[in-house]
């Protein structure tokens, strides 16, 4: 186990944001959701038509749950993609923060332009979506926000490329002190997947720097062989101490200052701030709700249903039908994964904006 991944965050968010779409479209009446339980899509399916059988059930969401799994697979796509794996901008690293925003901007109008201009195939708008999605939720697990101390999420990001303040490009970011190296034995499989060994990481506590705290300035971490836009390469300054990503993978790690931010992963050897996980993926998880709900509202209920195919068409079915007899398997998607609906009626209470 590795913690929460960009497919159990994605589910969950929509999980909630679809909850949300049938209370609003009178399919379930709020009273019948137990704030106290976790759905499954195909449990919320139950709530709002207890009258199918379990093979219309079963056929009736079968595209929309093949739609989720196109949107995340291009989700985990952004960290193997030759392109966009090193792409600062598509993870909010390198304080690459306008350039992050500007990214979701075009991506979500692309989106939406897809969506309002009556496709028959909206492939490129999923796909779409789910490259955002990733480049969303690593904000909050690339960034210093939850060191910063929000309890909530960055509502700017995707509305305005200037999320926030940001730590100066000669500004010193992070501190050595706090980071200890740690050096091990290698097993066989690390050996050849890692391609070094011994291993050495970092295990890192406090590393960002006071003042950028006191002053609630923005900052990522850096990255071995990443490149910009342009192709030009990025590369973490010699002279300034700027922090790391972290990982046994990032040759950054080594250089002043030492260790890195990340909160990806509940695995020390990929991320400096393990311990950090979990508030990284739940403020992911509220912002990928806050996106699904926006998008819709953006939309309109009839051009979100269509997007996701929510109630989809005799031909969607007709896909369905065959895919199922063919027994397709899905990439991605598990219809294990629930969610509790406790946000479901609050979210706007975790929404965080800076003051300038």
């Amino acid at each position: 186990m590795t913690g929460v991944t960009h497919t159990e965050i994605t589910q969950q968010a929509f999980i909630r944001s679809l909850a949300r779409y049938f209370i609003d479209t009178h399919s379930i009446r709020s009273q019948d959701i137990n704030k106290n339980q976790e759905y499954t899509i195909d449990e919320l399916y139950w709530l709002a038509y207890p009258h199918w059988t379990t093979q219309q059930e079963h056929q009736r969401t079968y595209p929309l749950k093949s739609i989720l799994d196109t949107i995340l697979s291009e989700n985990g796509l952004v960290d193997f993609d030759a392109w966009t794996k090193k792409l600062p901008a598509a993870h909010f690293d390198s304080e690459a923060f306008s350039n992050g925003s500007r990214r979701i901007i075009k991506l979500r109008q692309r989106i939406i332009n897809d969506a309002l201009a009556k496709k028959k195939n909206l492939t490129e708008a999923r796909k779409c979506l789910g490259q955002l999605l990733h480049t969303l939720q690593d904000f909050y697990s690339h960034s210093n926000w939850i060191e910063l101390g929000k309890t909530g999420i960055n509502d700017r990001l995707g509305i305005d490329e200037n999320i926030g303040p940001v730590a100066a490009p000669n500004q010193p970011t992070c501190t050595s002190n706090g980071c200890s190296k740690i050096r091990v034995r290698c097993s066989f499989y690390q050996k050849i997947t890692l391609n070094r060994c011994p291993l050495e990481y970092y295990k890192c506590q406090n590393n960002i720097r006071p003042e950028i705290i006191a002053r609630g300035l923005l900052t990522s971490g850096y990255s071995s062989n990443q490149h910009n836009e342009n192709n030009d390469p990025v590369t973490k300054p010699i002279n300034v101490e700027k922090c790391s990503h972290g990982s046994v993978m990032d040759l950054t790690s080594h250089q002043p200052a030492i260790g890195g931010i990340n909160k990806d992963t509940i695995i020390p050897i990929y991320s400096p701030r393990f311990d950090l996980h979990y508030e990284a993926a739940n403020r992911a998880v509220i912002a990928t709700e806050r996106f699904f709900d926006d998008l819709r509202r953006d939309l309109g209920n009839d051009k979100f249903d269509h997007l996701f195919a929510i109630h989809p068409t005799a031909e969607e079915l007709h896909a369905a039908s065959k895919a199922i007899a063919h027994m397709r398997k899905w990439q991605f998607f598990s219809p294990a994964i629930s969610s509790g609906l406790t946000l479901v009626y609050s979210l706007t209470v975790h929404s965080t904006q800076f003051m300038f």
